[in-house]
This record gives C-alpha cells, structure tokens and sequence, in this order.
C-alpha cells in the first residue's frame, strides 16, 4: 500500500511538472495559421536581421530576412493587456481571414512580456510610401490606373473583413500605411482587428487623427461606419496627394477632410487633384466620381455614411465610367463641372 501510494504521488509529481514544461514551450511557440508554407520557428525569428519599418499606432513593424531568403514582416505589439484567451479569440478570427485584398496573418506569438503577429512582406511598400515619399523631379509618380486599384482592392478587402466573423469583425485603423500592392496590383488591406487589443490606459493616438471619424474617441470603440470614414479620406488622399493632416506654409496643420470641403463649396478648380494626375487625359469624370464617393464615406453622421458593400460597387464602377481611353500620355488640365454634386454641411468633421 505505501509503495502504491509513493508511486502514485510520484506520478503526480511527474504529470505536474511535464503539464507545466509542456505550457512553457507552448507559450515559446509561434502559432502557425493554416495555408503558411514557410517552416520557421521563434528561435529563427529572433535571429533574424531586422529592419524598422515603422512605428505604428499599435506597435513597432519591422521586415525581418530569415535564414532561409524568405522574408516576412513582424509586428511588435504594444499597449496591449488583454489575457492569453481573448488575444488567442481575437488572432484566430483575423488568421481565418483568407481574401486577396487582405493581408493574411500567418503566425502569431503570445507571452506576458511580448506578442508578435508575422505577415507577408509587399515589396512595393505602402501605398503611404508611393503617395508622399520623395515627391519632386525625380520621383515615379503613382499614375491614375494604380490609384483606382487601390482604391478597388481596398473597398473590397474592408467589405470583407465587414463580413468575416459573423459581421462582427472591424478593421479599426484603416489608413495609406496599412495598405499594400497586392500581386494583381490591387490594394490589400493589412493591420487588422487590433483596437480591441488595446489597453484603456493607452495614451491618445494622434497619428490616425486625420483618419479617425469623428464619433470615435475612444480607438478601442471603432466601429463599421468609422472604417468606412477611414476608406472616405484613404479616397481623398489617392485624389489629392495630400497627407490626411499636413502642414501649410505656416505653422497651420490642415485637416483634409475640411480642406477639400472648402475647395469644393467655393469653387470648383483643378487644386483640388494632386499635379501628379494632371498630366493624365480624360480621367476627370472618373476623378469627380471618386470624390462624390470619398465625401459620402467621409459625412459626419455615420447613419449617413454607406455600407462597404455598397462602396464596392461604387468604386468599381468608376473605372468604367470612361471606357476606351487612350493610355495616360501627354498632358493636360481637368476642368470639370460636376454633376449633381452635393457636398452639405454633414461632411464636415
């Protein structure tokens, strides 16, 4: 009887220690989504050569070179609180995202000092980076044809995500720096589902100003009709090439949403349209359409707002507004009447 017993609390020793080996390797391990061909593990990841990307509004993304050529990109997550369970809910709703117009998560990290989430790397950069980068003489500018593929692909990927998870899932930081050139050179929607993540003594996030909608003061309560506004001023930004908050001459700091507004209420002229889409011909139909789409997604009452399933077939129809015309050569000057467009008050934020 006593050896029975002395085994059976050694036993129970035994299971004990390996059930708690076995949850600290689990919480040393990446957790791989299915669909991710690449074989690495935490270890290779942190060997990695790692270069900043960016410092974002939720964490420090970098682009990390595996031992193996293959590169991807790794988010370092920050103010984020939340327990192992609902950070684990929240990244197998966004892994389970398979779209082309969305960034696929293929790995993610958990532990009480770190969290990772790992995705492909866009050789192109961000839209962001092809927007306002280097703008001058010896810059590429981003023609008209690749501004309405992002501008497709985006929509698409939001109206997605909108769908995914029952129709609770939200983007919540939809801006030019978490949209990327996908394969098809469609627009593909990356850094999703990350608000609620957030932790209630985070500081205010002041970088997503000019993409935030106004109802929206507290990031971890973004909803669908918020994305929306973010995709409105993402519209503005391809039609202007204009940051969504950027400085004038002076020490002023302009807000887009605002500025267009005004340029429209006053006075119809070419100033609204970036320069850079001035050497375009015949894109002024599908311009003016594009902005009575932007202003909609952009109204200050969300209500008012569309749905992303209905700005998806706006968007995608304006690229057959003009069909058949001749390839952007040359230059020219839009001068443009719109119309029907009614631009109220309720756009203003």
């Amino acid at each position: 009887m006593e050896m029975g017993f002395l085994q059976s609390l050694i036993r129970k020793k035994y299971l004990k220690r390996k059930r708690l080996l076995e949850a600290k390797i689990r919480v040393s391990r990446l957790v791989f989504f299915e669909g991710c061909n690449l074989a690495f593990d935490l270890e290779d990841l942190l060997r990695a050569s790692a270069e900043v990307l960016g410092k974002g509004t939720f964490g420090t993304t970098y682009k990390a070179a595996l031992e193996d050529a293959n590169t991807v990109v790794v988010k370092r997550l920050k103010e984020t609180t939340v327990a192992r369970r609902e950070f684990e809910q929240q990244m197998e709703a966004v892994g389970n995202i398979r779209h082309e117009n969305v960034t696929a998560l293929r790995a993610y990290y958990y532990s009480k000092e770190e969290k990772l989430m790992v995705y492909d790397y866009y050789d192109h950069g961000s839209v962001s980076a092809m927007l306002h980068t280097k703008r001058g003489e010896d810059r590429t500018p981003l023609d008209w044809e690749t501004r309405l593929g992002i501008a497709i692909g985006a929509a698409r990927g939001i109206a997605h995500i909108h769908k995914s998870n029952g129709g609770k899932l939200v983007h919540g930081n939809i801006k030019a720096s978490n949209i990327f050139l996908n394969s098809q050179r469609y627009g593909c929607v990356s850094d999703l589902g990350l608000t609620t993540l957030m932790s209630p003594m985070a500081p205010p996030v002041m970088r997503t100003a000019g993409y935030r909608a106004p109802e929206v003061t507290d990031t971890r309560k973004a909803s669908q009709a918020s994305d929306v506004y973010g995709f409105g001023v993402l519209l503005l930004e391809l039609l202007t090439g204009k940051s969504p908050t950027h400085a004038t001459g002076g020490d002023e700091v302009v807000h887009l949403v605002r500025w267009v507004h005004s340029v429209v209420r006053e006075e119809w002229t070419a100033e609204v349209f970036d320069v850079e889409l001035l050497r375009y011909p015949n894109i002024e139909e599908e311009m003016v359409e594009m902005l009575q789409i932007g202003m909609a997604c952009v109204a200050r009452i969300p209500d008012q707002r569309p749905k992303m399933v209905d700005v998806v077939r706006m968007v995608e129809g304006v690229k057959r507004i003009n069909t058949g015309r001749p390839s952007s050569e040359g230059s020219t000057t839009p001068t443009v009447t719109p119309p029907g467009l009614e631009i109220g008050s309720s756009s203003v934020s």
